[in-house]
């Protein structure tokens, strides 16, 4: 065999050697993925993966979750910048899926959505329940998607998001671990709606589109159990937000590993093809139920911020009555402390009545708390619908429910 023949073996035996590394790693790293996500309680499937350089491209897609039907993945699912962690895992800087398109002659709509992708990923060298934290939590930095986009069969704008997204933020100074969410660019066209009831408040209202947006966030402190949710809000322009806030304690982590553990139940359950139904779904519900039982709610607030909304419902109302709507407002305060007449419990008959009018009569914010004394655990509640239903304000009294107006 000459020189020339040698050299063109060499290199066929070379690339054939490479090829076959790449295509072993890109499975491995497909099926890290799949094992990794079972813990979040998804199956995945795939056809084949195959790698490019730095590329992994899965094919044929499939995700099952428990009592659902599988989602299969249009097109390819494609992970850019993918290298081998030193500690045995895979880091992705992206997975992108191709842009979905559907249309519905009969119905005469069609549905767009794009710029489906993931950043950051990474996945470990040992997928174990032992080490769901850091994995739940080092996952992906940011989830994002749109805008999605319904049309009618004239190319008209329906509905649509512009953005939807989750993020994960690095772990505070104190061991926090923080994510956030948001959806922003809901618009939907009132004038597709054909009820006459809806359009005639839409008309009363002035109203011809809806604009909203949703937003929220949340910190962890594992080594303490505590844990809050921020401003899970909901603002619809032109009408008003609402938004919640809450602490708990207690939320351990051997309270997280059992919850990723009946997430792990189901997502083997679901890659058997094992069928649930509706008392195996309940069951496990349940048993998720059960498990948080010793949470302990710290403090929590729901507030609305009037942006109109509170003076177009009293025009509407009024002029139902064949009044307007401030003279409807006026009617309304005067009612106020005749519906709380029954009320035994002076101290909060005085605080409603005065938070309810101050609204009334300046709609700005309205703000329900529960500031209780000490941390009060979700199982305490169980049991008392006896003593609940003699006496509701047993439930004001250990909640230190508050209500204020305009502050």
């Amino acid at each position: 065999m000459n020189k020339l023949s040698r050299l063109s073996l060499a290199t066929i035996l070379m690339a054939t050697t490479s090829q076959a590394a790449l295509a072993l790693e890109a499975t491995d790293f497909a099926d890290r993925l799949v094992e990794t996500s079972k813990l979040m309680g998804v199956s995945f499937a795939y056809g084949s993966a195959t790698a490019e350089g730095d590329t992994v491209t899965i094919t044929d897609f499939v995700i099952s979750t428990p009592g659902q039907d599988d989602i299969e993945v249009p097109g390819d699912v494609v992970f850019t910048g993918v290298v081998e962690t030193a500690e045995g895992g895979f880091s992705a800087e992206r997975a992108s899926i191709a842009d979905f398109e559907y249309t519905d002659e009969d119905e005469g709509f069609s549905v767009s959505f794009v710029d489906i992708a993931a950043e950051g990923i990474l996945l470990p060298a040992d997928a174990g329940i032992d080490s769901v934290i850091e994995i739940g939590f080092n996952l992906y930095d940011r989830i994002s998607a749109g805008p999605l986009t319904v049309s009618d069969e004239t190319g008209t704008e329906l509905f649509a998001v512009d953005l939807m997204e989750i993020t994960m933020e690095e772990p505070t100074a104190d061991g926090g671990l923080s994510s956030a969410y948001q959806v922003t660019g809901i618009r939907g066209d009132l004038s597709a709606i054909e009820e006459a009831e809806a359009q005639e408040v839409f008309e009363a209202f002035g109203l011809t589109q809806l604009n909203a947006s949703m937003s929220g966030s949340g910190t962890w402190w594992p080594e303490t159990g505590e844990g809050e949710v921020t401003d899970i809000s909901l603002a619809v322009q032109d009408l008003g937000s609402l938004s919640l806030d809450f602490a708990v304690a207690g939320y351990t982590e051997e309270i997280y590993r059992e919850l990723m553990k009946v997430n792990l139940k189901m997502a083997e359950m679901a890659e058997a093809d094992i069928e649930i139904d509706e008392d195996q779904m309940a069951e496990m519900s349940e048993a998720m139920l059960e498990k948080m039982a010793d949470l302990k709610l710290v403090g929590g607030a729901l507030r609305y911020d009037d942006d109109s909304l509170f003076m177009k419902v009293l025009d509407f109302i009024g002029a139902e009555q064949g009044v307007d709507g401030e003279t409807f407002k006026a009617g309304l305060q005067f009612m106020v402390p005749m519906a709380l007449a029954e009320v035994e419990n002076e101290a909060f008959k005085t605080m409603v009545t005065s938070a309810v009018n101050t609204f009334i009569a300046d709609p700005q914010n309205f703000t329900i708390s529960v500031e209780p004394e000490e941390p009060i655990a979700f199982s305490e509640f169980e049991g008392m619908e006896t003593e609940v239903e003699a006496d509701p304000f047993v439930l004001v009294d250990l909640l230190n429910v508050q209500i204020t107006a305009n502050q």
